[in-house]
């Protein structure tokens, strides 16, 4: 798969061991830039990127808020698949962050940079810097692209597949 690094300081995606399932994708921050974040109004406001302490590039998450990380990348994902981005656990247990949306999903047919949408669920301020391993992600192929799959309205609700009891979490 093509990868297009937009700048110079963007890391390619890279597994980081023969094992791994994802690759990881790393924050692309400048100092002086400006990244776009929501606060809990849901107001879009700008983080400036101005150093935190020596680290020159790096900017700080209050708690509650939600960022977009650029990657400085642009990914070609293949026709018929779909990149689905995790947050990293060492992210999540050690920085504070998840992405608000759960899972990242990436269409084939998308072709700008990708963000990594991250909150900050702590009650303290969240240090993002440039190079930051914090999520990552994995390209499986579409069922949509398999199996043409069209959603079709029906007029009957569909007949119990299982012997359950009940709805959500029925199962225990």
């Amino acid at each position: 798969m093509n990868v297009y690094r937009m700048k110079d300081g963007a890391s390619m995606p890279a597994y980081a061991t023969e094992g791994s399932a994802a690759f990881d994708l790393t924050a692309c921050v400048e100092h002086g830039q400006r990244i776009t974040a929501y606060n809990s109004w849901n107001k879009q406001v700008q983080i400036a990127v101005k150093g935190v302490g020596v680290i020159q590039n790096a900017f700080q998450l209050p708690p509650g808020m939600r960022v977009l990380v650029p990657t400085g990348l642009i990914f070609d994902i293949p026709e018929g698949h779909v990149m689905k981005m995790y947050i990293r656990s060492g992210t999540a247990l050690k920085k504070g962050l998840t992405l608000t949306n759960g899972v990242g999903i990436i269409d084939s047919d998308y072709t700008d940079e990708v963000f990594m949408m991250l909150s900050n669920i702590t009650d303290s301020l969240a240090v993002i810097e440039h190079g930051d391993r914090l999520v990552q992600c994995t390209i499986e192929k579409s069922l949509r692209s398999q199996s043409k799959l069209k959603l079709t309205e029906s007029n009957e609700k569909p007949e119990k597949k299982l012997d359950r009891d009940g709805g959500f979490g029925s199962t225990g």
